[in-house]
């Protein structure tokens, strides 16, 4: 068994994942969304990586930043000093922030979030250059069998499984059709294209569960829960109400009147 999934998980202690950090309390792929899934101890926490023109791995889930930033552009084709000066344009309390804290992260600094807290990182590939995004987790301290790496692209899949036999990949959107080619690659998971986790089919766990391969299911529009049960959707909405407390201890600072 992979160490990622050694300690068991209970209906009332699930795995949660923070999709793209915490976003009910920062705007989703900022440092302070991460900061929020660190320290209400969530699982893992999830971003995607690319990389700038001149090499700089960033934090982003467009391949632009037309969508989120007060730019636009395509990253892989924006310098860094160009990147950091621009701002997000959009995303939860967002007024909230100080200026620094809109700018777009570095894979360095999401990865040292995640040391920090012990959240596991949950890295989706928006590059091929899946070696890279290897040695750059490697050396902030990571072992291959601590993270978990996801990609839509099933060959991002294979790529990712022919550098590290030990890395867990993770399949986004899978198809029934793909569930074999995943068991052979072994140390799997998958996700299926289902936005409410109350309308999963016991075959859609049960079925990957029987050729050795984990589920992620959404919990609302923001949420994962890692190989979780359908009961566990009311978990996650109860704790998003819940851990609207520590906004200020996280942030710093003291927003929005608190």
């Amino acid at each position: 068994m992979n160490k990622l999934f050694s300690t068991p998980q209970t209906l009332s202690h699930p795995r949660y994942v923070s999709h793209r950090g915490f976003q009910p309390m920062a705007p989703a792929n900022s440092l302070p969304s991460f900061e929020y899934a660190g320290y209400l101890r969530q699982w893992a926490i999830e971003t995607d990586v690319h990389f700038t023109r001149d090499g700089v791995a960033v934090c982003c889930h467009n391949d632009t930043v037309d969508a989120t930033f007060d730019g636009t552009g395509a990253i892989r084709e924006m310098g860094w000093a160009e990147l950091s000066r621009l701002r997000m344009s959009q995303g939860s309390r967002l007024d909230c922030l100080r200026d620094e804290q809109k700018r777009m992260p570095l894979f360095s600094e999401y990865l040292s979030i995640c040391r920090h807290y012990g959240s596991v990182p949950f890295i989706e590939l928006k590059t091929d250059d899946v070696e890279r995004v290897m040695a750059l987790v490697r050396q902030a301290g990571f072992a291959d069998d601590e993270i978990v790496i996801s990609a839509v692209s099933l060959e991002r899949m294979q790529i990712a499984r022919r550098v590290s036999e030990d890395v867990f990949i993770h399949r986004i959107f899978t198809t029934e059709e793909e569930l074999p080619i995943l068991a052979e690659l072994g140390n799997a998971g998958l996700s299926w294209n289902i936005k409410d986790v109350r309308d999963c089919t016991p075959d859609k766990i049960t079925r990957p569960h029987e050729m050795g391969l984990k589920v992620c299911l959404r919990a609302g529009v923001k949420g994962l829960l890692a190989d979780g049960v359908f009961e566990q959707v009311i978990f996650v909405r109860e704790r998003r109400v819940a851990c609207v407390l520590p906004a200020a201890e996280v942030l710093k600072q003291g927003c929005c009147g608190q």
